[in-house]
């Protein structure tokens, strides 16, 4: 039993070894919570999809309520200068007076008036209309950046659980060389 160079260099090795596998346990370790984190990552990345996905919606809806509600506004208009204009020529008529002059510089400014109310509300609505339509658009391009963001996150998860494995098999295969090291240190005492 003779303690040589060959002994405490295999007992070096073994201790080496055994580090570099709990080393190698602990990189395990953290790639798994490392995964684990991703899949909140995940998780919260589908959540803000989802809710943009609604918005989107709404937004959309929107758009559609908008139109609707300004084709009602234009009639109704149209529906008021009608009344009016036919409220001027009942009146002028009913002065006696005839259809020429003031009374038609009467309804010309009338119908004029009118015209440009039905222009103001058709063009505010096709601008909330674009006002909507563009949320929409924006909307969806977030649900775009999230789906790429579930991807990134996915493939980042799996790139961590491979490390995870990596790392165990690594930290496995440290085990053996200590135990074979320590094992080499042990028949160098029998020698």
């Amino acid at each position: 039993m003779a303690f040589g160079t060959a002994t405490f260099s295999g007992l070096s090795t073994a201790v080496s070894d055994i580090g570099a596998g709990i080393s190698a346990e602990g990189a395990a370790t953290s790639d798994l919570y490392a995964a684990e984190a991703e899949q909140y990552k995940i998780e919260g990345a589908q959540f803000e999809r989802t809710s943009y996905q609604q918005a989107a919606a709404l937004a959309g809806q929107n758009e559609q309520f908008t139109a609707i509600s300004t084709r009602i506004k234009a009639a109704q208009a149209q529906r008021e200068l009608s009344m009016s204009l036919g409220t001027t020529t009942a009146n002028v008529a009913g002065a006696g007076l005839a259809q020429s002059g003031s009374a038609l510089d009467i309804l010309r400014e009338s119908a004029s008036q009118g015209a440009l109310t039905r222009s103001v509300i058709k063009s505010q609505g096709l601008i909330t209309e674009a006002g909507y339509n563009q949320q929409q658009q924006s909307y969806l391009n977030m649900v775009g950046a999230a789906n790429a963001a579930i991807s990134g996150d996915t493939i980042a998860q799996q790139g961590y659980y491979a490390a995870a494995s990596t790392a165990n098999k690594a930290a496995s295969l440290d085990f053996l060389g200590a135990g074979i090291a320590g094992a080499g240190a042990m028949a160098s005492l029998a020698l």
